[in-house]
């Protein structure tokens, strides 16, 4: 035989277990208020109207959107009424300013107008001016003749004594200041590779006691920087007669510098002249 096991039941446990002592009804104590209700003070009854909304939520919003507009409107108002103040306390300065501009346009006018009437005067003043320039252009690129006739008497005086160089006649031709890479001299010149300037020839006669003076007589033209390169051209003896020594005519010719200008030339000037720019070759 088998022996048969009776299964054991167990009771689950319930889903409510309160370990707590229950309290019958009898056991509460009516009428007794707990230490907690005893603080609480509970406002008095006031009977009132019950209220009842019934405005949808769109007016609610216009509403809403009604006092924002209004809030914007009054800070506008705002800022326009400060901005008139601003301009109003500005007012008196802006008002200056523009009497200034007022008067200082008027001044400008008046200006105007006198040059306007003067104009004739200042083109008048433009003519003369410019034929004082070309006056004055004019004379001093003219040789000082006067000066030229006076060194050359100097010299021929001093040359020989008082029967040294007599004069006969003299001449002169005048040429310009020569331009920039033409011929510089254009006289006779014993030195034809020379480089100094002319502005005109001198040609003369004249006659002395021998050859020597007339030798002198060249020299001391050389060293006045009034003439370049004096030079003769032909000479005769003239027959004496017995016991006095024979005469000596000659004829000749002389660069005349640039000193003889009545206006000097400048540095400049002169360093074209002597050192004209020349062509680059390609």
């Amino acid at each position: 035989m088998s022996a048969s096991t009776t299964p054991t039941s167990h009771r689950a446990p319930s889903r409510r277990d309160n370990s707590a002592p229950k309290k019958s009804f009898w056991s509460l104590e009516i009428g007794k208020k707990s230490a907690a209700d005893e603080k609480v003070e509970h406002p008095d009854f006031t009977p009132t109207l019950p209220r009842v909304d019934l405005l949808p939520p769109v007016i609610r919003s216009r509403q809403s959107l009604r006092k924002t507009v209004r809030l914007f409107g009054m800070l506008l108002v705002l800022l326009l009424a400060a901005g008139a103040l601003i301009w109003y306390l500005q007012g008196s300065r802006i008002d200056e300013a523009q009497a200034a501009l007022t008067s200082a346009q008027t001044d400008q006018q008046a200006m105007e107008q006198k040059l306007a009437s003067l104009a004739p005067v200042k083109e008048m003043y433009s003519q003369i001016q410019a034929q004082k320039d070309l006056v004055d252009g004019t004379l001093a690129s003219q040789p000082d003749a006067t000066l030229v006739i006076e060194h050359f008497q100097q010299v021929a005086q001093a040359t020989g004594g008082r029967k040294g160089i007599q004069i006969s006649s003299m001449s002169y031709n005048y040429t310009g200041v020569p331009k920039a890479g033409s011929p510089l001299n254009q006289c006779a010149n014993p030195n034809p590779f020379g480089k100094s300037i002319t502005i005109g020839c001198l040609k003369f006669d004249a006659s002395a006691p021998s050859r020597a003076i007339i030798s002198e007589f060249l020299t001391s033209l050389s060293a006045d920087p009034m003439f370049v390169g004096p030079y003769v051209t032909s000479t005769t003896v003239t027959a004496s007669a017995p016991g006095q020594p024979g005469l000596v005519t000659f004829s000749g010719t002389s660069g005349i510098s640039v000193e003889a200008l009545k206006k000097q030339l400048t540095p400049e000037q002169l360093d074209a002249l002597l050192n004209p720019p020349t062509e680059a070759t390609p």
